[in-house]
């Protein structure tokens, strides 16, 4: 089956043991297909997360999932309807619906691409070309996040990657635009659910933060 332009990535998880696992949030939007170890698969749609989730898992729970590109657009009960629901559903199944049902605007993401590089919206609106209501209009009408929050969740991403070095967390806010390290603190506890200090020590969950995503 062949890759759609559409997907960033696929990725799999099985559990070993009950377990909760921690998915940050990374701005796309997934197609997943949950596998009890008794039942039927449990397919569905992921939400843009505004903090970072918590889904718990049985021993034996198997998911399987594809991520989506910034900007995806599609009707959800029409990319659902196309998968068997209630039977066995491969990779090539979640493929080949995403293939049919999905497209990228490529205005939102050209808009969202412009707003991980910059840290001020009156640069990126001059970058663009647009004007502030404008730039709210677009990404607000297709994605139900206006610019303020795509710029704030590339910032908390990249700032919370930047903790895997040793770097004092006072020059890390002033890096990445915080008005200081009470701000940053924050800002990540309310995206991460921890402090700097706390994500310092959870190195597993911030190698989440490098898997394909937004910023």
């Amino acid at each position: 089956m062949p890759w759609p332009d559409v997907a960033l990535d696929l990725w799999r998880f099985t559990a070993a043991q009950p377990t909760t696992v921690q998915v940050p949030p990374d701005g796309c939007r997934d197609l997943i297909v949950v596998v009890p170890r008794a039942g039927a698969p449990v397919c569905f749609v992921s939400a843009l997360a505004d903090t970072t989730e918590t889904p718990q898992f049985d021993a034996g729970d198997r998911a399987v999932g594809v991520r989506l590109r910034l900007g995806a657009q599609f009707d959800e009960a029409e990319l659902l309807a196309l998968l068997r629901q209630g039977e066995r559903i491969d990779d090539s199944d979640l493929l080949a619906a995403i293939g049919m049902a999905v497209r990228v605007d490529s205005r939102v993401q050209e808009t969202l691409d412009c707003l991980q590089e910059v840290l001020q919206l009156k640069v990126a609106q001059a970058r663009l070309g647009v004007s502030e209501r404008s730039l709210e209009r677009l990404l607000s009408g297709h994605t139900r996040r206006g610019p303020l929050w795509w710029r704030n969740l590339a910032r908390a991403r990249c700032c919370a990657r930047a903790l895997a070095s040793a770097e004092p967390l006072v020059h890390v806010a002033a890096r990445h635009g915080y008005a200081d390290q009470a701000h940053m603190t924050r800002d990540l506890q309310r995206w991460f659910g921890a402090t700097p200090t706390r994500l310092r020590a959870m190195p597993v969950f911030l190698a989440t933060l490098a898997a394909p995503a937004y910023a």
